[in-house]
């Protein structure tokens, strides 16, 4: 009779183990990745960082008490946030250096895995592991749209969650080939118009008397984030006026008149758009686009000798 009752009693507790086996489940929730402004023109990489959280079940009695994880992130790099055709070049890393990519068991590469054990008084444990975007340099001719600060995003979906329940030694990534599920996230940047501008000197030739007009050519180099509008104006210098430039004598007692000109024919003064004077308008294409400036002294009566010079200032709106 007690050899009868004993294995019944085995019969029970192997009947309950599937049902403990059932409740164990692991599930991972991300974050979203946002790049905030990004400007192309700087050529410079962009970082963001984003976070996915683990959490894990096991029934209230377990042979198994702790669990493999792993996060694999499928596809093809590098990955691209997209407005329309327009594409935005990223990729994802599992460490703040940003040297090891965000892989899968799948493509031969490394997936980001963690270990979570069972709490001694609870039946659910939960970790938050981050990951790591970057926005490859060099992207310079990204646009914006409509003139405008431009969204770029990029659903991540091509991930597989993993995991495998163990006693004693933990699995590994590589042999946990099943997908559990999948988590998803968005990646996202705004493209943002900015422009960079420089420019080199005008230099007119020495000469001992001023019975002949002058001619030199300087220039003023932008670089506009791709489809964005932008207009140069030239500040009026030491005269303050835009339409009747004059260059100083060195140490004073003289001045030298002169005018500055969008065109080599001399018939558009350069100035901020008051006085007769224009500025030089342009469409960015995120490359650098050098533009002329032509400087023309007129005939006029010779001051002093002496260095004579003037200093002006270029603005870029945009």
């Amino acid at each position: 009779m007690k050899r009868v009752l004993w294995l019944i009693a085995l019969c029970v507790v192997l009947g309950a183990l599937p049902r403990f086996a059932s409740a164990q489940t692991c599930t991972a929730s991300p974050s979203a990745l946002s790049f905030g402004n990004v400007s192309p023109i700087a050529l410079s990489t962009v970082n963001a960082t984003g976070s996915v959280t683990v959490q894990c079940t096991w029934p209230a009695i377990t042979l198994t008490p702790s669990v493999q994880v792993c996060l694999n992130m499928n596809g093809t790099t590098p990955r691209a946030m997209a407005n329309g055709t327009s594409q935005l070049q990223y990729n994802l890393y599992q460490d703040a250096a940003y040297s090891i990519p965000w892989g899968s068991t799948t493509l031969g590469t490394t997936p980001i895995s963690l270990i979570l054990n069972k709490p001694a008084t609870d039946t659910t444990a939960s970790a938050t592991v981050n990951f790591y975007g970057q926005i490859l340099g060099n992207q310079p001719t990204v646009p914006t749209v409509n003139n405008a600060s431009t969204p770029y995003s990029q659903l991540v979906s091509q991930t597989s969650l993993n995991y495998g329940y163990y006693l004693l030694l933990a699995p590994g990534c590589a042999a946990l080939t099943t997908s559990n599920g999948s988590f998803s996230f968005t990646a996202s940047a705004t493209v943002v118009n900015n422009c960079l501008i420089s420019t080199t000197n005008i230099a007119f030739t020495s000469t001992g008397v001023l019975s002949s007009a002058l001619s030199a050519t300087g220039s003023v180099t932008a670089r506009c984030t791709n489809g964005d509008a932008y207009e140069i104006a030239l500040s009026g210098g030491s005269s303050g006026n835009v339409g009747a430039r004059q260059m100083q004598r060195s140490g004073g007692g003289g001045a030298v008149n002169y005018q500055l000109y969008t065109d080599s024919g001399h018939t558009h003064a350069w100035g901020d758009g008051t006085g007769s004077t224009v500025m030089s308008t342009g469409t960015g294409t995120g490359n650098p686009v050098s533009i002329p400036v032509y400087g023309r002294v007129p005939a006029q009566t010779t001051p002093m000798p002496g260095s004579y010079s003037d200093t002006i200032t270029a603005t870029i709106s945009f």
